[in-house]
This record gives structure tokens, C-alpha cells and sequence, in this order.
């Protein structure tokens, strides 16, 4: 929110406010949304009682950590979760967004600040800015924005004003203490007085240790000569027991380390005997491996030889029926050719006559037809002229006699015009009807041309579609190739792994045999049974762990012996979580009698906390040589908890009595904690985890195989599903083909049809053109010309007789016409042959040598270039040409291809038989290497036996020895601190007799010393060490102390500091804010001492104590001299007393003498003044006005608005309240309402805000009226006791008429009627 979305009237400064406030399942609200963002300024909140204002109030304080809301109990908890309808509510929260433009919150780079506080019944949580904090992180910053816990007067609550009115001076004074902040003072002094008593405690018991060391000091100091000559002997004693001793072991160690270099000679010879014998019966392992596996090889070598040997027959069978289909293809495909030659020698030669007979009907034939033509018309339109002027002519004269008058004629001539014309109309629209269907035909043809040429784009297209479809089915054959072959490679390697899966199996089993060989027999049955209970009861692997062995894995394979002999039977243990789990188990196998095994249940293991030595020479064992999980960790320190690897047998026998615990070698000699030894040749046919090794390790094998081939076996299932999928795609294209080749057809035969018709529509058209349109043109002219007559004639002279001129002129032309009859027969006779020979040559043309051309270009392909068809709809010779060439290039491509397939057959027959030799010849060389590694074994045998005799005489020498060396070692340790080596020097030389003399002459003078307190000096160093350290601390407390006095007379004085400097402040602005208020009236706080009792006696308030007088404990005297009236002490305060007067003149009241609203309003007042002390970002007000007067709400209301819109410091206000004034000054205005017992806030404009306010007073107001009989006796009795402050101020309102004091009495008329 920035300020620009407020009105232009607000402030444009952003201060610390907040924005927004979303609450959930919090009392009566249930899934309020996030609230309307509030104003920086001020906010009127309204609704009726019971609706939930408050509740809102409370929300902000939940998360403002106020007092009431700091610290809840599970009932209180419970009370702030929502109970409405519907499931309740588990967990409540309010979160805050707080504008931080002004950096008020101490966070970096924030702006914005997030608040949420989430309660449930058994949680109590904070987040800030989505983050989860702590609520020691919020109280802090809170405290450093200024939500001060002494000052919590920026949210005021309903009551409050109520409980400043009625407040003593006394309370007003406590209350001033806590806005200034004394109850930090308070704290710090109380805690420094803590200090100062324990101080005091400390000091006194210092002295009485000191008393009674002193008193010890003496008596100690007359056993210290008797002493002094008892130690002089003692070192005697202990330096002739010292040599004594070493002398012993000097030489229980020599004889140790001969027998120890014996001993590792002998060693390192078992071990070379153990290493050989090792590697032999490894090497017999291998070599029966080896046979084994060559054996299996060869057996499948075998099947595979005979599968290549049939694959190779087939390729011969197949390259030889290939061979004869090329063959068979090549004999084909040169008929072709020759065919092809002979249609393309007559092609030529049609061609030749073609354009033989073009030319002569182009250049000959239709010039001379169309000249005879032409020449018989121009004749026959002269005949036809002469004759239609002799018949005029002879018209005339019958009309002359016809006629008897001129206008008789006239009308005839009109008559005929008319005919005529009708005539001439009828022929100009046959003559137009020909000359449309001329425009139709043009328009047919060039459509007709235009579809033809589409008929060959479509039969183009189709054929390259054919063409492609032909590739596509050549690759698909190709493709069917490769999926047949694959799919007998797949095959051919199925059959492979099923054999190495069968013998995987029987690895398998022979594994489980051997492992079950190296455990008990019940322990094997009943670990077998295991599998299908805990299967069958379906326990999860939380529950059942499995053996101990299956739970670890090593670090290192070298570690296997020593593991192996550290755990034994232990690793076939069962590991479950719970001994029920154990218990269920073990019913089951005792049900069925299925075995017997051993359970650890994780929650009954006792483990005990074991401290390994710290040394090179030994590790612990299960740190150093497993890798576990953390789950199973109890088990495995429950079996190798107390196990050491020990670097050798005699690091190993020293450390297992020294730790008491069990110490094992790399090679597997056990040391035990109880002094046992075993040792010796490890047989790994006997060891457990080798068993377990080499089972896990063919189940291994076994499964991977197991994948191996049913991944093979799907694939070979795909390769048959490609397989039918290429030959269906196949038989599909081959459709499609088929079916492109019958479309190309039908569409030649469409061409060809309108290719005909095309020819018919010219023809017409050219009939048309030259015979039908100029005949009727010429009709057309003709009646023209007898209507131009006819008209010349209207009018004219009516004669009987033609003139000489015109009996003239039709001599001349019965002339011409008998003239013209011979020329025009001869003339017509010409036409006639130019025609025979015209259509003799056109029917040559288009019914012979053009149809046969088409038929050779259809034949020989050679104009359009592609496969087509003939119109009978077989293949032409090229197309025949083509296909077959291309079935040669497939028949030559699997031709060369099955070749291949039969040399790479070959091939590999030949290295198969190769192979199979190879591996005969290996064979029967490892079975001779077998014989001698098993004699190599026998010999070993036997001299680990000898070996190991030996050995054991050798341990039993070396066990006696390494007791007296540990004797004498220890015997050198019990004897203490030793003397110094000059006294050590004398008995150096003496032997071990003459020591043993010495000692025994010492011993019996010691005797006469029994009685010696053999620990007074050192008591006597230690006593003299304590005192000095307890006067050392004595000193250091009494600094202390001093430093606690002058700490509490600081905190003395800046106790009265704050508190005289926020009284001050207070004062001042109570008197501002009350001018503000009160404008004509004035308002002052006055402090209350001691001086004013011994002056004025005990006041109205009774008598104040010092609230600090209940504290016993010495605290600091303040010097009594002169008393400074400006600034007294503040011990001798003893309340706050408010004086006010609401007119210029008058006297002051005080606040018992105020009606209740006079005496709301300075509480109102006083908690302004209290808020300017300590100014606050925001202030929420829950109906602040609800005991005031219009005047004083207006007044109260303008304040706030001031305060809020202030350009310097801008405050935002959210209030509460059932009157207008508040809200007409307010920026935003918000609804609350309740509805099935949930409460919602909604935002509401000021007008509809306002009107609710009026309907509210307006049903109050209807109230009071039915009320106020009922309490006017109560009202009456009131008044009577405020007489004398009503008398004044009307006095005061008759004189000055001050709007303040009519306020008041109407304030208190209010009161009375209420």
C-alpha cells in the first residue's frame, strides 16, 4: 500500500501503520479473508453489541503479545479457539502486515512486515515475514518499534476510560511509574538485592571454612616429624623393590622375545604353508571351474554348430532359387527391350505421315476448301441480290396496280416495313442465340482444357505416388529382411542364455547346499521356513531385518576369516524390531516344527557403552571392518561390540586380558576375554561367509540372467511382433499401390473422354464461326436493305408501269442471273470435291495416325516420361521395362545379400568348429592340471599338521612367560611414584638374592611406623592451598558487594529521573490536550507529597504509602537536607491529583467533583497526554466516546482526525464506536456483523456507515423513553448530590453563555436520565 492510494487530503508521508489483518478461527471470527487495507489514517469500525468488535481488538493484542495474551494456558487456549457450527476448530492464527517505509521494525531491507501468531491447544507459534521465530525474537522487536509493556495505553479497551475516572491520586501516581518505565529499575534493583544476600551467605560461610582449617593447620603440623622419617624408609623400600622387579622382568622379557622370535619364525613358516595350501585348493577351485564351465561351453558350441550348419544349408538353398530368378528376370527384361525398340521404329514412322498430313490439310487441302467456299458464296450472294431487285421492282408495279391511291400503298408499305422488322428481330436473336452458345462452347472448351490439365497434375501426382509407394515397399522389404534375420539371432541367443540360466541354477543350488552345510540343521530348516511365514504374516522390512550376515557388508574381503571367527554362529541370527515380532516367529516355527533360530529384537537388546583402547596395534572391530545400517546398529554391537582385530597372536593375547574383551588376527586366531586361544589352518570350504559370498554371489549371477533373458525374450517377442507389423505394413502399401494404379487409370480414361468431347466442341465451335453466324448475319443485312427500299418508297408517286430506266435495269440483271447459274454449278461442284479430299485427309489424320501415335506413346512411355497405363488398362512396354528392372535390382540386392548371409554362415561355422576344438584341447589340459593340485593338496596337509604341533608348544612356553612379565608390570605400577635415581644407583649391582635380604631387613623397621598418618604433610599443603583460595574469594565478594551498593544508588536516581521527567511531560501535555478539548477551560496534573500531608494534613484519598516500603532489605539512606520544591524526591511522592475548569473563569474542580462525562473526558485527556509521552505508530480505541456528548465527541473527534493527518508525524487510529463524529472525520470506514454465531469485517462507505449509526441511536433513544420513568427516582437523588457543581456552572452559563458548560449540564441531564 503507498500513499498515493489515499485521498489528496492525507498525508503523502508513509508512516509505520498497519495495512492489513487476517483472521482465522479466532473467537467469534471463523474464515475471515484478509481485511480491506486499512488506512494509514484514521478507521471508524462499526456494528451492534455482541457483533464482535471487540474480539477484533483482541485479535491485534494476540499478536501484539499484550499482557493478557502473553503467556496462555491450555483452558485459555481453548477459550480463544472458534466455536461455531461444523467441526471445531484445532488451531487458530491472526497475521499482521505492518507498513516498515520508515524502517521502524529493525529488518533489513524490508518494507513490508508480516506478523502471525498460530495457537492450538498444544502450541503457541510465531512466524515473521513467513519464517518461523522464536517469541523472545518478536518481543524484542516489538519493543524496539515502541510497543512498550509499560505504556500500553495505545490500545484502549472498553472499561479503561471508566477505570481512569474512577482511579485514586495513589493509582494515578503507580500508573505514572509505569509509563516511565520503574518497573525496569525495579527488576534490576531486586536482582542486584539478590546478589547482595547471596554475597552476605557466601562471605559467612567462607569464615567458618577458615575457622575450622586453621584449627586443622595445627594439629597436622606435629605429625610431620614422625612422617618425614617413615617416608626416608618407604623410598628405601620401593627402590629396593624397583630393582627387584625390573631385574624379574628384564628377564621374563628376554625369554619372551626368544620365544617370541621362535615363534614368528615359525609362523611365517605355517603361513607359508597355509598360503600354499591356500593357493592350491583355490587353484583346484578354479581349475574344476574352469572345467566345468569349458564343459558347458562346449555343450553349447555344439547346439550352436548344428543351428549354423542347418542356417547354412538354408542360405545355399536360398542363394541357388535367387540365382535362377535372376536369370529368369534378365531373359524377361531383354523382350522388354526389344519390344521397345520396335514401338519406338513405327512411332517414327507415325510421326513422319502425321506431319506429312498436317502440312498438306494446313498448307493445301483447307486453303483451297475454304477459297471454293468462299468464291461459290460471293456468287450466290450476287444471284440472290439481282434477284431480290427484280422482285422489288416488279412489287412496285403490281402495287401501282394493286393500289388505287398512295396512301393505300403506303399503309401496305408500312405493313411489310413492320413484317420486315419482325422478321429482321427474329433473326437477330436466332443470330444472338448462336452467338451465345459460341461464347458457351469457348467457355466449355477452356474449362474442359483447364480440367484436362488438372486429369494430368493428378495422374503426375499419382504416378509419383506410385513411384514412392514402389520405394516404400522396397524398403519394407529390405526392413522384412533384417527382422527375420534378428529374429533368428534372438532366437539363437535365447536359446544361449536359457542354457546359462540352467546353469546359474545349479550354481545356485550348489551354493545354497554349501551354505546350508556351514550352519546347524535346525538352524537351516528354520531359516527355510522364515521366508514363507514372514512372507505368508507380511511383515515389512521394518519388522524383519533378516540374518545378522544379511544386514552388513565388509569394508574389505580381507577381513572375512576375522569376522568370521569374531561372530560364528551369530551371523545366522535373526534381526526384528520387537521381541512380539520375535515371538510370532518363533510360534509359527514351533507350530509347524520347522526348526529353531535365533531372534534379536532391536527393543530388548541392552547394549553396554564399551571404551576401546586407544592404541595402533588394535581396532575395533566393528568400526573397521563394517559397513551396517543405523537401524540394525544395536544387533551388531550386541555381537561385535567387545571384538578388537589385532594386528598379531601376541598383540592379540596381550589385549584381550588387558581390555577384556576378544581379539582376533586377520588370519582368524581368536583370543578370548576369558584366556582361551584358538588358532590355526581356517578351512575356507568351512567358512560361513565365504558360503553366504559365494551363494549371494550365484543368486546374483542367477538373477541378472534371469533379466538378461526375459529382456531377450521380449525382445524376440518384439522382433515376431515387427516381423508381422513390416509384413502388414507391406501387404498394405502393395494395396495402396494397386489401388493408386486403378485411380491413375480411371483418370487417363477421363482425359481421354474429355479429350473427345473437347475435339466435337472445337468442331461446333468452327461450324459456328464460319457457317451459321455469317449466314444469319447475311440474312440480317438482306432484310435491312428491302426495309431501306420499302421506306424510300413510302411516299413516293403511285405508278401502274416501271420506268424505262427500271424496265432497263431488270433486263440487265435477268442477265447476270443467267450468267451466274453455269459459274455457280461449277463453282458448287468444286466445293463439293475440295470437301471430299478436306474430309478424306481429316479422317486420316485423327482416326488412323493420331490414334495409333497415342497408342505407341502409351506403349513406349516416351512423351509423359512415367509408368502409365494404355486405356485398356494394362501395363505399357516401359512400364513392364521399369518394373521389371527394378525386380531385377531386389532379386540381385537379396541375391548379393543372401551370399553374404552364406560366407558370414561359412565363417562362422568354420570358427565355431575352430572354437570347439579349442576348447576339447583346453579340456583335457585342465583335468591333467586338476590331478596335480590335488596331490599338491595332500602333501600341504600334511605339513600344516606338523606345523601346527609345533606351534602350540610354542604358545603354552609363550603364555607362561607373558604372566610373570605381567606380574612384574604390574607390580612396577602398584608401587607408585618412584625415588630418585641416585638412590635407585646403590641396588643396581646387588643381585636378586641379596635384594630380597634387603627388602625383608626394611619391611621390619617400617613395622615400628604403623601408626603414622601417612597423608598429614600432603593434608597439610592442601588445608594451606584452600585458605588461601577462600581468602582470595572472600576479597573478590566484597568488591562485589560494593559494586551492587553503587549500582542500586544509580539505579535510585535514574528511578526518580524518569519518573519527574514523565510527570513533567505528562503535565505539560495533559494541559495541551485538554485546551484542545476544552478550548475556554484548562486542565492541569498536580503531584501530591508528604509536604502537602504535614501541611494539609491526610487528603480526601486517605492516607499513600510508598509503594516500595513492602521490600525488606537494606537499601541506601538518602541524605535529609534541604528539600527542592522544583524537582522533590520522588520517596516522598504520594499521588497524582487532576484540577480542571471548563470556563475562562471559575474555579477548578477535581475529579471527584466531575459529572461522569466531564470526568471521561479528562481521563480522555490524560490518556492523550500519556500517548504524546511515549508516542505509538498506531492507536486502537474500543468506543472511546461511549460516555460523551455530541460537543465532546466532535472535539475528541477533530483531535484525533488532527493527530492522524498531521504532515510531520502521521498517526493511524482504529476505533470503535456507535456514534457519528468518529466516523464523518474517519478515511475508512468498516462493518462488523454476526451471522450464525461467526463474525465478518467488511468495508463500508461512510454514508451507509453513518446511517447505521442513526438507526442505532434511534433505537436507544426509544429505549431510553420506556426506561426513564423507571430511574427517574434514582436520577433525582443523583442530581441532589451534584447541586452545588450544576448550581455553578449554570451561574457560569448565564454569563459568559460558554458552549462548554451547556455541554456539561447537558452531559449531566444525560446522566441523570440514564
Amino acid at each position: 500500500m503507498s500513499c498515493s492510494h489515499f485521498p489528496p487530503w492525507t498525508s503523502r508521508r508513509c508512516k509505520m501503520h498497519i495495512k492489513q489483518v487476517t483472521i482465522s478461527n479466532f473467537r467469534s471470527f471463523q474464515t475471515q479473508e484478509e481485511i480491506d487495507p486499512l488506512s494509514p489514517h484514521t478507521n471508524a469500525i462499526v456494528g451492534r453489541n455482541g457483533s464482535g468488535k471487540s474480539n477484533f481488538f483482541d485479535a491485534v493484542q494476540f499478536v501484539l503479545l499484550a499482557p493478557r495474551f502473553a503467556n496462555l494456558r491450555q483452558d485459555e487456549r481453548q477459550a480463544i479457539l472458534h466455536e461455531g457450527s461444523g467441526a471445531a476448530a484445532v488451531n487458530a492464527f491472526v497475521e499482521i502486515i505492518f507498513d516498515n517505509s520508515d524502517q521502524r521494525f529493525a529488518l533489513e531491507a524490508s518494507d513490508e512486515v508480516v506478523l502471525r501468531r498460530t495457537i492450538g491447544l498444544k502450541k503457541d507459534e510465531f512466524f515473521l515475514n513467513r519464517k518461523k521465530a522464536t517469541k523472545s525474537e518478536v518481543q524484542s522487536l516489538l519493543e524496539g518499534a515502541g510497543f512498550s509493556k509499560s505504556n500500553p495505553y495505545f490500545i484502549v479497551q472498553q472499561g479503561k476510560v471508566q477505570d481512569l475516572c474512577t482511579m485514586s491520586d495513589k493509582d494515578r501516581l503507580v500508573l505514572l511509574k509505569e509509563v516511565a518505565g520503574t518497573t525496569v529499575y525495579d527488576e534490576k534493583k531486586k536482582e542486584s538485592l539478590a546478589r547482595m544476600r547471596d554475597n552476605a551467605d557466601s562471605i559467612e560461610k567462607i569464615e567458618d571454612i577458615l575457622s575450622d582449617i586453621n584449627e586443622r593447620l595445627e594439629e597436622l603440623q606435629s605429625e610431620k616429624e614422625e612422617l618425614t622419617n617413615y617416608q626416608q624408609l618407604d623410598r628405601q623400600r620401593r627402590a629396593i623393590e624397583y630393582t627387584l622387579y625390573d631385574k624379574e622382568l628384564r628377564k621374563a622379557r628376554h625369554s619372551l622375545d626368544s620365544i617370541e622370535h621362535d615363534r614368528a619364525e615359525h609362523v611365517q613358516v605355517i603361513s607359508e604353508y597355509h598360503q600354499a595350501a591356500k593357493e592350491t585348493h583355490d587353484s583346484i577351485q578354479e581349475v574344476e571351474s574352469v572345467i566345468k564351465a569349458k564343459t558347458n561351453v562346449l555343450r553349447r558350441n555344439k547346439m550352436q554348430l548344428e543351428g549354423l550348419k542347418q542356417d547354412a544349408n538354408d542360405a545355399v538353398t536360398l542363394v541357388t532359387r535367387l540365382q535362377l530368378d535372376v536369370n529368369e528376370t534378365n531373359m524377361t527384361l531383354e523382350n522388354l527391350k526389344e519390344q521397345s525398340q520396335a514401338n519406338q521404329k513405327e512411332l517414327m514412322r507415325v510421326e513422319k505421315e502425321i506431319s506429312e498430313a498436317k502440312t498438306k490439310l494446313e498448307e493445301v487441302v483447307d486453303p483451297a476448301y475454304e477459297q471454293a467456299v468462299k468464291d461459290l458464296q460471293e456468287l450466290t450472294d450476287r444471284r440472290d441480290q439481282s434477284k431480290s431487285q427484280i422482285d422489288a421492282l416488279y412489287a412496285k408495279q403490281g402495287r401501282g396496280k394493286q393500289f388505287s391511291t398512295k396512301e393505300e400503298r403506303d399503309a401496305f408499305l408500312q405493313e411489310s416495313i413492320q413484317e420486315l422488322r419482325t422478321t429482321k428481330q427474329a433473326k437477330e436473336d436466332q443470330l444472338g442465340k448462336q452467338q451465345d452458345a459460341l461464347s458457351n462452347l469457348r467457355r466449355t472448351i477452356q474449362k474442359e482444357a483447364q480440367e484436362i490439365d488438372k486429369l494430368n497434375r493428378d495422374v503426375t501426382d499419382k504416378e509419383n505416388a506410385l513411384q514412392g509407394l514402389l520405394k516404400s515397399i522396397d524398403q519394407k522389404k529390405k526392413e522384412r529382411l533384417e527382422v527375420v534375420d534378428r529374429r533368428k539371432q534372438d532366437q539363437r541367443r535365447t536359446e544361449e542364455l536359457r542354457e546359462q540360466v540352467r546353469e546359474a541354477r545349479e550354481n545356485f543350488h550348489r551354493a545354497s547346499s554349501n551354505f546350508r552345510k556351514v550352519m546347524p540343521r535346525a538352524t537351516a530348516d528354520g531359516l527355510e521356513a522364515l521366508k514363507s511365514i514372514v512372507e505368508k504374516e507380511r511383515l515389512t522390512g521394518d519388522q524383519y531385518f533378516g540374518m545378522l550376515m544379511d544386514n552388513f557388508t565388509l569394508q574389505n574381503e580381507t577381513y572375512q576369516d576375522c569376522v568370521d571367527v569374531a561372530a560364528q554362529n551369530s551371523l545366522f541370527h535373526v534381526i526384528v524390531d520387537t521381541d512380539d515380532t520375535a515371538a510370532l516367529l518363533m510360534k509359527r516355527l514351533e507350530d509347524g516344527k520347522l526348526g529353531r533360530v535365533t531372534f534379536l529384537p532391536l527393543n530388548q537388546l541392552m547394549v553396554e557403552s564399551v571404551q576401546y583402547p586407544e592404541s595402533s596395534d588394535v581396532r575395533p572391530l566393528i568400526s573397521l571392518c563394517l559397513n551396517y545400517d543405523k537401524k540394525v546398529e544395536k544387533a551388531m554391537k550386541h555381537v561385535f561390540n567387545k571384538k578388537l582385530l589385532a594386528r598379531s597372536a601376541e598383540v592379540a593375547a596381550e589385549w584381550s586380558a588387558r581390555a577384556k574383551m576378544d581379539a582376533i588376527t586377520l588370519e582368524g586366531d581368536l583370543c578370548s576375554r576369558k584366556g582361551a586361544m584358538t588358532g590355526g589352518y581356517v578351512d575356507a570350504s568351512k567358512s560361513r561367509l565365504r558360503a553366504y559370498s559365494a551363494k549371494k554371489a550365484t543368486q546374483d549371477t542367477l538373477r541378472t540372467l534371469d533379466r538378461e533373458y526375459e529382456t531377450l525374450k521380449r525382445q524376440t517377442q518384439q522382433a515376431d511382433h515387427d516381423a508381422t507389423k513390416v509384413m502388414s505394413e507391406l501387404q498394405r502399401l502393395e494395396s495402396k499401390h494397386a489401388e493408386l494404379s486403378n485411380m491413375a487409370l480411371e483418370k487417363e480414361t477421363s482425359k481421354e473422354r474429355l479429350t473427345s468431347r473437347l475435339d466435337n466442341q472445337k468442331n461446333q465451335c468452327g461450324k459456328l464461326e464460319k457457317e451459321s453466324i455469317p449466314f444469319l448475319e447475311k440474312e440480317v443485312a438482306s432484310v435491312e436493305a428491302e426495309i431501306l427500299r420499302l421506306e424510300e418508297e413510302i411516299g413516293s408517286d403511285l405508278v401502274e408501269s416501271l420506268t424505262d430506266a427500271e424496265r432497263k435495269l431488270i433486263n440487265d440483271l435477268k442477265k447476270v442471273q443467267a450468267e451466274l447459274v453455269p459459274e455457280i454449278d461449277a463453282q458448287t461442284e468444286k466445293v463439293a470435291m475440295a470437301s471430299v479430299e478436306r474430309q478424306k485427309l481429316s479422317s486420316l489424320l485423327h482416326d488412323n495416325l493420331l490414334k495409333r501415335r497415342r497408342e505407341l506413346t502409351e506403349a513406349s512411355n516416351i512423351e509423359q516420361g512415367g509408368n502409365r497405363r494404355m486405356s485398356r488398362g494394362a501395363l505399357s512396354s516401359a512400364a513392364l521395362q521399369q518394373e521389371h528392372e527394378g525386380y531385377l535390382k531386389e532379386q540381385e540386392r537379396e541375391f548379393d545379400q543372401a551370399i553374404g548371409i552364406k560366407d558370414d554362415v561359412t565363417a562362422r561355422v568354420e570358427k565355431a568348429q575352430e572354437e570347439m576344438q579349442v576348447l576339447q584341447d583346453g579340456l583335457v589340459k585342465a583335468k591333467n592340471e586338476l590331478e596335480q593340485l590335488k596331490s599338491g593338496d595332500m602333501k600341504n596337509r600334511s605339513n600344516l599338521e606338523e606345523a601346527n604341533e609345533k606351534a602350540e608348544k610354542l604358545l603354552s612356553k609363550r603364555s607362561i612367560y607373558m604372566s610373570k612379565r605381567d606380574t612384574y608390570m604390574r607390580k612396577i605400577a602398584e608401587l607408585g611414584s618412584l625415588p630418585p635415581p641416585t638412590e635407585l644407583v646403590k641396588y643396581s649391582s646387588k643381585s636378586i638374592n641379596e635384594l630380597m635380604k634387603s627388602l625383608e631387613s626394611v619391611n621390619k623397621t617400617l613395622k615400628k611406623y604403623s601408626h603414622v598418618n601417612k597423608k598429614a604433610f600432603d593434608q597439610y599443603v592442601n588445608f594451606n592451598e584452600q585458605r588461601d583460595q577462600l581468602l582470595s574469594r572472600k576479597d573478590e565478594l566484597d568488591k562485589e558487594a560494593k559494586k551492587v551498593n553503587e549500582l542500586m544508588e544509580s539505579l535510585d536516581l535514574q528511578k526518580d529521573e524518569a519518573i519527574n521527567r514523565t510527570f513533567r511531560g505528562a503535565s505539560m501535555h495533559f494541559k495541551e490536550v485538554f485546551g484542545e478539548l476544552v478550548p475556554q477551560g484548562a486542565g492541569e496534573l498536580i503531584m501530591r507529597t508528604a509536604i502537602d500531608e504535614g501541611l494539609a494534613g491526610d487528603d480526601d484519598d486517605g492516607e499513600i504509602t510508598d509503594s516500595e516500603g513492602s521490600i525488606d532489605v537494606p537499601t541506601p539512606k538518602k541524605s535529609k537536607g534541604t528539600i527542592d520544591s522544583k524537582n522533590p524526591d520522588v520517596s516522598l511522592y504520594r499521588g497524582i491529583g487532576i484540577n480542571v475548569r471548563f470556563s475562562s473563569i471559575g474555579e477548578n474542580y477535581i475529579m471527584s467533583q466531575l459529572s461522569g462525562g466531564q470526568k471521561a473526558l479528562v481521563a480522555m485527556a490524560l490518556i492523550f497526554a500519556i500517548q504524546r509521552c511515549d508516542p505509538a505508530p498506531f492507536y486502537l480505541f474500543d468506543e472511546l466516546d461511549q460516555a460523551l456528548d455530541s460537543t465532546y465527541r466532535s472535539a475528541v473527534a477533530r483531535m484525533i482526525k488532527k493527530q492522524s493527518s498531521d504532515k510531520e508525524n502521521p498517526t493511524q487510529f482504529i476505533v470503535s464506536t456507535f456514534r457519528p463524529e468518529l466516523v464523518e472525520t474517519a478515511a475508512k470506514c468498516y462493518g462488523i456483523s454476526l451471522q450464525s454465531k461467526v463474525s465478518s469485517v467488511h468495508v463500508m462507505p461512510k454514508k451507509d456507515a453513518l446511517h447505521f449509526i442513526a438507526n442505532l441511536m434511534h433505537d436507544e433513544e426509544a429505549v431510553g423513553e420506556v426506561t426513564s420513568v423507571r430511574t427517574s427516582k434514582g436520577s433525582t437523588i443523583g442530581s441532589r448530590k451534584r447541586k452545588t457543581v450544576v448550581e455553578e456552572e449554570e451561574s457560569v452559563e448565564s454569563e459568559k453563555e460558554d458552549v462548554q458548560s451547556a455541554s456539561g449540564n447537558d452531559d449531566m441531564s444525560a446522566d441523570e436520565s440514564t
